[in-house]
């Protein structure tokens, strides 16, 4: 399943940047954080588990980590051409590492926000969605399982 979000990634990546849309990718990643958080705080609120301040923390600094990654992905996006113009390389096309980057976030904030919709209430989500959706988990459960 986790080659199924690079795979698509990679796609979506190189469509945008084939297009130049990096203000939009930017937005749609910034968007899906933002829905994603506002969900997982209505889930704390109506799930048994309630409100949990480790959790909390840690998603905060999970949410800082991917728009580091996002920036990091730009920094390459303009490094990296720039270095090889000082050296006399030319490349004809823009990289994609922002877009591949924000891309893949996306799809990660959007499998998160349909998990924290679905706890919240579970008539929101159409059954085939829950379905891949718990396929989806139990694999990166057993992926997790088998690096422990």
């Amino acid at each position: 399943m986790d080659w199924i979000k690079i795979l698509l990634s990679a796609v979506a990546g190189a469509i945008a940047t084939f297009f130049h849309q990096y203000g939009l990718i930017i937005s749609i990643v910034i968007i899906s954080i933002a829905i994603d958080c506002i969900t997982g705080l209505v889930k704390a609120k109506v799930s048994t588990e309630g409100w949990d301040s480790k959790k909390a923390t840690k998603g905060f600094w999970k949410k800082i980590a991917l728009l580091v990654a996002l920036a990091f992905g730009m920094l390459l996006d303009f490094f990296i051409p720039t270095a090889l113009t000082e050296i006399g390389v030319e490349i004809p096309f823009h990289l994609p590492f922002t877009l591949i980057i924000g891309c893949y976030i996306a799809l990660n904030e959007c499998i998160s926000i349909c998990e924290n919709l679905y706890i919240i209430n579970p008539e929101i989500m159409p059954k085939w969605i829950v379905s891949l959706l718990k396929i989806a988990k139990d694999d990166i459960e057993k992926i997790d399982d088998n690096k422990k």
